[in-house]
């Protein structure tokens, strides 16, 4: 399943981006274009705007009203109403393109010291380049969604 998602939503986006999910996330553009987009590109649009989901109700694009402020309540939401599952590959938070494991001597000289002596598993963002490794913050993640997205 692909989503557009609204401004409102851009935690919700890179976590659903981190599951695998293609979202674009569109935090500064018009309703119009929103809704365009969600039409044109047969994307299910996410929103909290009350008025951009009867706009899109009216404009019969498929929407899904998030209710929660909380964004593991968000996902919860998402993950209820489409029973979309996590998929391969994880998808880049910032850009949304496909992260794909990469050569450790790929990103030598890319990544700080630091990471590149203390790690040796890499991904990279073939679209914006950014690069991956299981930082510290990997165990808050694996907390937050309740498994590993890069062990699968």
């Amino acid at each position: 399943m692909r989503f557009v998602a609204d401004s409102m939503l851009g935690k919700l986006a890179r976590f659903l981006r981190i599951m695998g999910q293609d979202v674009i996330y569109l935090r500064d553009a018009e309703d119009t274009f929103v809704l365009y987009t969600a039409k044109e590109e047969r994307r299910l649009l996410l929103t909290k705007d009350r008025g951009l989901a009867e706009m899109a109700a009216r404009t019969s694009t498929e929407h899904l009203l998030i209710h929660s402020n909380s964004v593991r309540e968000q996902l919860k939401e998402v993950l209820e109403k489409t029973g979309i599952r996590p998929s391969r590959p994880v998808r880049c938070i910032s850009c949304n393109g496909p992260i794909e494991k990469v050569d450790r001597g790929e990103v030598e000289g890319l990544v700080p010291d630091f990471v590149w002596q203390r790690y040796t598993d890499f991904w990279m963002c073939r679209s914006c380049g950014k690069i991956y490794w299981h930082g510290s913050h990997l165990k808050g993640l694996i907390r937050f969604l309740g498994y590993n997205p890069w062990e699968r």
